[in-house]
């Protein structure tokens, strides 16, 4: 069943940044479907690392600037909002990252989550999903600054 809610944004071209994410993004929004939900993920051509409990974790197809690993970690479902997340949702989306983390020999990141309208969080894609970022190091052995916009 494909994803398309009348009236609901499913992605948002606006937050859409360089790298040909803004004209893919363009195109999702013409069909009118969730480029995260199962059947319609084509768009992102990366290969699932690791899945459990009905989420998996995924390179980023377009990392942020300043990143030496920025990760995905997607729910199956269709979710939007934080309510519809169960205490096990969690629990997984940590073990996701704490499994990233140990395999990738991550000294240090950041680990977020958009949720709601993406015209006030920022999000282009509304489905849930969490972002690990482990920024670029400096010469100087510290994290360079990567920018995670909300709103």
């Amino acid at each position: 069943m494909a994803m398309k809610k009348k009236g609901k944004k499913l992605v948002n071209p606006r937050f859409a940044k360089g790298g040909g994410y803004g004209e893919i993004i363009n195109s999702i929004a013409s069909i009118g479907h969730c480029p995260f939900c199962p059947e319609n993920f084509k768009y992102h051509k990366k290969p699932a690392l690791k899945k459990m409990g009905g989420w998996f974790i995924t390179e980023s197809r377009w990392p942020y600037k300043n990143s030496q690993k920025h990760f995905l970690i997607i729910s199956t479902k269709h979710h939007e909002t934080l309510g519809e997340l169960k205490a096990a949702d969690m629990r997984t989306i940590l073990s996701l990252a704490t499994w990233a983390v140990k395999r990738y020999k991550i000294k240090g990141g950041g680990l977020t989550m958009r949720f709601g309208d993406s015209d006030f969080t920022g999000a282009t894609v509304s489905h849930l999903h969490a972002h690990l970022i482990y920024p670029q190091e400096t010469k100087a052995g510290i994290g360079k600054t990567v920018n995670f916009p909300i709103g």
